[in-house]
């Protein structure tokens, strides 16, 4: 009776028996060391060759091989022996692996009876495995055909089977796929890959198009699969892209294949250009974005649906985030063009964010599932995981602005005191925002203003307050801080804080705290960079302020676009340098050009954060993101004849 791990090596051996297999080679598939199969091939060796219908041959220097001595007998021992008593997945699917890459790969005739010598299979497990790849194939609009004349063959597109060769063989860890499926010499290409990367770097620095590792990995592979099936003699149907749109993409595509057919000597048809140049178009920092308006006003409108419906669902307040809104805005219109031309992305944090950010991952599909624009189309776990890192970033902002205020109180002494709070900030940071230290005599009514939680070293038991409070060490230990995670986990910011949140702050207390005449202008006949210089230096005359500002407003504009409709730009700096937060505002009666796309614009709403703090921001934002919504509305603003007729039209109460 063999082991499991003998039946692998005679079922290995019975697939590699035109050549010899070393020790070492057994011992990676088996993932163990050249001893322990030395010990199994001394009980393979004892079989008798009257029993197995072939002898194992073991030959110095070359490993071992089956010599076969009854076909039919052998293929009854293994199908016996190996495949049927074996059922790990592993042996499924290198024989899945195996037939697809015969089917997929070569163009050589394939007949079923020459797939069961090569597998050493029987009928019906042949027929079953076939039957579990046009289940795969069909999800790709791909089936396994049979005829006299041609043998098996698979039907359908070369857009469909290069959809599916990169989502099954190449998915993920695409190396070690590709080594263990099809081989090291698998596209035996006329160009190494570091030689094609670099390629693909140097015309994407070119034209200032900045890609992630993973992209660049996942484009090199396209491009060699593309090499590879040109030079197999399969050329891409014609793709349906407009080449109006995505022209940086296009001209890239076209240089890198330029360049690579001078290395190998290959020419390329334009639709390899398009299939290369969707592959491009993946974070949508450079895109041209030229989609058409009406759907990107579609997918702008679902947003902000479910983005409020969610609001109320768990208490976030995704629907006025300007940062989750215009990210995602960017990511879904690319998104959809993806999904429209079958192009995959892999995701390499996927098994993190599913593993550790599950719910953030299952409330992203949900989103992604009640927007009607995606109706049509099946998403993929890696684009879902996408979209999640913008939810899960918007998560945490939220978190950050609800912590809990704790005021830490100590009896004496300022190094405890001190080792407390460092205690906490470490321990429970995600939950609580240390507001002061301070020692039992220092207590009063001001130290406790918006103050939610106590956390103090000594008994407060004789003393009443209106927050929960916890005594522990000033050493903070793990069965304490378990305890205060327990008891606050329902714990909301103080009424007076939450105002600033909920939306009982007044609105026009918020727009005078951002908006001011001095901040205000209407003009006529500039451009942007003038008009981006003006509305600076009204906030601060500083040359050096000026030129930092302006710099950190590129650097931004350079990540996503500040665009929130063909009227409305939001611009805004990369991160906050200002102490004081402030909203300056420009309106542009006859239209200014932002860019190649958008000409138009007439209001510009120039935000600058606070270091400090900036309570009430998410209301201005919701009410800007609102006038996407109303074009009367932003046509009244627009006509605003001084800054408080523009103030009185925006805090016009909306129904």
């Amino acid at each position: 009776m063999l082991s499991q791990k003998e039946k692998r090596i005679v079922q290995y051996l019975s697939q590699h028996r035109d050549r010899y297999v070393t020790s070492s080679e057994l011992a990676g598939y088996l993932s163990c060391s050249d001893r322990t199969v030395r010990t199994y091939i001394k009980s393979i060796l004892a079989l008798s060759p009257q029993t197995v219908g072939a002898e194992l041959i073991s030959k110095q220097g070359y490993g071992y091989r089956f010599e076969v001595l009854d076909d039919q007998q052998f293929l009854d021992f293994v199908s016996d022996n190996a495949l049927a008593s074996t059922r790990e997945s592993i042996d499924i699917n290198d024989r899945h692996n195996y037939i697809l890459n015969k089917l997929i790969f070569e163009q050589n005739k394939i007949l079923f009876d020459d797939l069961m010598d090569q597998l050493y299979v029987s009928r019906s497990t042949l027929s079953a495995d076939l039957k579990k790849i046009r289940r795969d194939l069909l999800k790709y609009d791909l089936s396994v055909e049979s005829r006299s004349n041609r043998g098996i063959f698979v039907e359908g597109s070369e857009h469909d089977k290069r959809r599916f060769i990169m989502d099954y063989f190449f998915s993920g860890h695409f190396l070690k796929n590709l080594h263990q499926y099809v081989g090291d010499d698998f596209f035996n290409l006329p160009i190494s890959f570091e030689e094609l990367t670099i390629v693909v770097l140097d015309e994407c620095r070119t034209a200032d198009l900045k890609l992630s590792d993973f992209v660049i990995q996942n484009l090199v592979v396209h491009i060699a699969l593309a090499i590879k099936r040109v030079k197999d003699g399969f050329d891409i149907s014609p793709i349906d892209l407009d080449l109006e749109k995505g022209q940086t993409e296009l001209v890239i595509a076209r240089n890198i294949l330029n360049r690579v057919q001078k290395i190998t000597g290959i020419a390329f048809p334009e639709s390899e250009t398009n299939y290369i140049a969707l592959h491009l178009i993946t974070k949508g920092v450079k895109q041209d974005r030229q989609n058409s308006q009406d759907k990107a006003d579609l997918i702008r409108q679902d947003l902000l649906n479910v983005l409020e419906k969610f609001d109320s669902q768990y208490g976030y307040h995704f629907s006025s985030d300007f940062t989750l809104i215009e990210g995602l805005l960017v990511h879904l219109e690319v998104l959809e063009e993806r999904l429209r031309n079958h192009v995959h992305l892999d995701n390499p944090l996927l098994e993190d964010i599913t593993s550790h950010y599950a719910d953030a991952f299952e409330l992203t599909k949900d989103v992604l599932g009640q927007m009607p624009v995606f109706a049509a189309y099946q998403l993929s776990d890696d684009e879902i995981a996408y979209v999640a890192l913008h939810i899960m970033a918007a998560i945490e902002r939220h978190k950050e602005d609800h912590k809990l205020n704790v005021l830490v109180i100590c009896a004496t002494g300022y190094g405890s005191a001190q080792m407390l709070k460092n205690r906490i900030n470490n321990e429970l940071n995600h939950l609580l925002n240390v507001v002061d230290l301070i020692g039992y005599y220092d207590i009063d009514d001001d130290k406790l203003q918006g103050i939610d939680v106590i956390i103090s070293s000594i008994d407060l038991s004789n003393l009443v307050f209106t927050v929960p409070v916890f005594t522990v060490s000033v050493f903070l230990k793990d069965d304490e801080v378990a305890e205060i995670k327990k008891k606050i986990v329902n714990l909301r910011p103080s009424a007076s804080r939450m105002a600033k949140w909920d939306g009982a702050l007044p609105l026009e207390q918020v727009f005078d705290q951002f908006f001011s005449e001095d901040y205000f202008q209407i003009v006529e006949g500039t451009d942007k960079a003038k008009l981006l210089e003006s509305m600076v230096h009204q906030f601060n005359d500083d040359e050096a302020y000026a030129a930092a500002m302006l710099n950190l407003l590129e650097q931004r504009e350079g990540m996503s676009t500040v665009i929130f409709d063909e009227r409305i730009a939001v611009p805004h700096p990369i991160k906050a340098i200002d102490k004081t937060h402030r909203i300056g505002l420009a309106i542009v009666r006859d239209g200014l050009v932002w860019d190649e796309t958008y000409s138009t614009i007439k209001l510009v709403f120039l935000v600058s954060p606070s270091t400090c703090g900036n309570d009430g921001l998410d209301l201005l934002t919701a009410r800007i993101v609102a006038l996407t919504e109303d074009p009367e509305w932003t046509e009244r603003l627009i006509a605003s004849s001084d800054f408080e007729t523009f103030k009185q039209i925006f805090l016009e109460e909306k129904g």
